[in-house]
């Protein structure tokens, strides 16, 4: 089949029919290119930023394998370059649980219908957003455990595209020195994506459409990883994490309102 011809029909399996679509992939470019900005600020937000904004032009339980597939792109690459600082007792520690989370997220997405799935995911991100705005840092006890957060931080990775923040919150709170918490970090993220990616594809939910979106995607997600970069140089991690958290519970507000309006 001509590219002309397989384009559109591959883009008819991915997108919505709310918005044509010449709209529908501007939009989603213009998320991605925000979300991935704030990934290379923070390490972490992708999805909880892009998600929002691509559910009004793509059913939800396509938005978390087509951000695993770019998440585990970028992650990948960073995880390869840091892999000698990295702290092997950690990710003992965690990967193990995470894994276990993340197939139970997985499960979940594969069966929940669209509509409870946005406004679960809605309410994800505007809780977040919200606790963000009033206490930056996740409570203090959830941090002792682990395996709690490799769980729970799977969990949310394998349901809603996002665990990272749990995991970051978790490292921060033990004794690393700085190039080694950024290191164990990105290969977390790489393990945590990859097998995202393998429980997507386990539970059926890539196909050749999802994979010619996701190669669409790559310019966007370089661009806002180039525009995150040069940000990180003016924006204090104080003011941007207002905005950040603020703009997270506006989306959350949004998606919330769009499933209950149907």
């Amino acid at each position: 089949m001509p590219f002309d011809t397989l384009l559109p029909a591959a883009l008819h399996g991915a997108l919505t029919d709310q918005l044509p679509a010449p709209t529908a992939l501007a939009f989603a470019a213009l998320a991605l290119v925000a979300a991935y900005a704030i990934f290379a600020l923070v390490g972490f937000g992708s999805a909880m930023v892009a998600s929002g904004p691509l559910a009004a032009v793509m059913p939800v339980p396509r938005i978390i394998p087509l951000l695993a597939l770019l998440d585990c792109a970028g992650a990948a690459g960073r995880g390869w370059r840091q892999r000698r600082h990295i702290d092997r007792a950690q990710l003992l520690r965690l990967v193990p649980t995470m894994a276990l989370g993340q197939a139970l997220g997985i499960a979940l997405l594969g069966r929940l219908p669209g509509h409870w799935l946005a406004a679960a995911l809605g309410l994800f991100i505007l809780a977040y957003g919200l606790w963000g705005l009033w206490q930056p840092r996740p409570p203090a006890l959830l941090l002792r455990w682990g395996g709690v957060c490799g769980v729970i931080g799977g969990i949310f990775g394998g349901l809603f595209g996002s665990g990272g923040f749990l995991y970051a919150a978790y490292l921060s709170r033990q004794p690393l020195e700085r190039e080694v918490f950024r290191a164990t970090q990105a290969v977390l993220m790489a393990l945590s994506t990859g097998l995202r990616v393998i429980l997507c594809a386990l539970a059926g939910l890539l196909d050749p459409s999802l994979l010619l979106l996701a190669l669409l995607a790559v310019p966007p997600m370089l661009l806002g990883t180039w525009l995150g970069h040069h940000l990180d140089l003016r924006l204090s991690p104080e003011r941007f994490l207002r905005l950040l958290n603020g703009t997270l519970a506006a989306a959350g507000l949004g998606l919330l309102a769009r499933a209950a309006l149907g």
